[in-house]
Formats: C-alpha cells, sequence, structure tokens
C-alpha cells in the first residue's frame, strides 16, 4: 500500500457521483458499491457530494481550471474503474490481533482497491488494469501473514450474474500453511441448510500463489 491514497468517505461519495453517469444511469450500482464499503445510500447528497469535491480541490487530487473541476489521475482511475465494473471482489484477514479488510473493482478501464478504516477514512489505489487479479490479492495475502504466528485470509469474487469464487487460506502457528476453496455437496444435506467448509487442505506460500493464479489470475484481465 506504499501508493495509497487516505480519502475521507465525501471524497469517495464524488467518485460514486461521478461513476453514476450524467444522468444516473448506474446509480444501482453505485449503491451497491455503497454497500460493500458500508456507506448508507441515503446519505449520498449534494451536500456530501459538495463537501468531497472541495476537500479534493483543497489536497490538489482534482484542480479547478475556469471553474471546471478536472480530476487528477486518482481521481481519473476510480472513476473509470467504477463506471466501467463488471467484478467485485471482497478479502478479509487476520494476523494476531490485526483485521484487514480490502475491496476490489475490477473494471473493462481501470481497477480500483479500497480498504476502510476508523474515522470515515478509506485508504483507496487505482491499480493498472493489465495486472491481473490475482497480483493485489496476493499482495493482501502477504501483507495479512507478514511476520510469524497464526493468521487467516478469506477472499470472495464475483460478477454479480454468476457464480462466485472463494478461497480461504491460514497459516498455523507452526507455519503450516492450509488452502480450503470451496464447500462440500452432499445429498443428505438439507438444501436449505449452508454446508460445511472443506476441510483445508496442506500447501505453503508458493502453493497460496498457484492457487490466486489458477482461480484469479484471468478474471479481471478476461473481463468475465
Amino acid at each position: 500500500m506504499a501508493d495509497t491514497t487516505l480519502c475521507t468517505f465525501a471524497e469517495l461519495e464524488f467518485l460514486l457521483r461521478s461513476a453514476a453517469g450524467p444522468h444516473g444511469e448506474r446509480t444501482a450500482g453505485m449503491d451497491a458499491v455503497r454497500r460493500r464499503l458500508g456507506l448508507q445510500p441515503e446519505a449520498a447528497t449534494d451536500i456530501v457530494t459538495a463537501a468531497g469535491v472541495a476537500s479534493l480541490l483543497a489536497r490538489g487530487l482534482c484542480t479547478d481550471e475556469g471553474g471546471n473541476v478536472v480530476p487528477g489521475p486518482l481521481v481519473l482511475g476510480a472513476v473509470a474503474a467504477l463506471s466501467t465494473l463488471h467484478t467485485t471482489t471482497e478479502a478479509a484477514g487476520s494476523s494476531g490481533a490485526r483485521t484487514l479488510t480490502m475491496h476490489l473493482f475490477s473494471g473493462t478501464a481501470a481497477h480500483l482497491a479500497a480498504y476502510p478504516g476508523p474515522f470515515g477514512l478509506y485508504g483507496v489505489d487505482a491499480l493498472d488494469p493489465a495486472e491481473p487479479l490475482a497480483a493485489p490479492l496476493a499482495r493482501f495475502v502477504d501483507r495479512c501473514t507478514a511476520g510469524d504466528g497464526e493468521a487467516a485470509v478469506v477472499i470472495r469474487s464475483g460478477t454479480g450474474d454468476g457464480p462466485e469464487v472463494e478461497l480461504a487460506i491460514a497459516r498455523a502457528a507452526d507455519g503450516t500453511w492450509l488452502l480450503s476453496d470451496g464447500q462440500p455437496t452432499t445429498a443428505d444435506q438439507p438444501s436449505d441448510q449452508p454446508s460445511a467448509p472443506l476441510p483445508g487442505r496442506p500447501s505453503n506460500r508458493d502453493g497460496v500463489v498457484a492457487a490466486l493464479v489458477e482461480r484469479f489470475g484471468a478474471r479481471v484481465a478476461a473481463g468475465a
């Protein structure tokens, strides 16, 4: 997260409002993004949006050219990702007392990573659109597993019109890695009851990276 920029919820609201389109044609999709980020769609007011753009201008993330707001590279990348959104990915991890969360919004034009933080702040990265989804996920796993001791990461990704791709990763206190990538289906299990997760299979970091590439390596690049 060396290039991560902290943004306020109001600044995010300006990004979402911009990505919704000039006639609000993508409002429903942006409301879904708001909910994922813990923002309330009913709070998406003109006042909040105005506060967001004023803050972006004050910080130099947008510029004022003759009374027109001109977005900088981060804002351009974020709006491009959200306005062409096709795949949404969530990753949550824990390592000791730390709990980390990442939301990835993948579009055909760009990709956006958002990391919810305290006080209504979000870390935001505009990612290279040519980079496969596996790459930022591998970096997130590395953050969660930095140091020694137990750690766990759960990843879920989907396009909204098809099955989700899931992967669970754990590292035990003795350094053993485990992978679980699905749920069993049994004929005698009631259909209205969630199935129990598959037991993790032994692995290592190379195996974790291989599993990420297998499941997410081409997902973004293909725009699926």
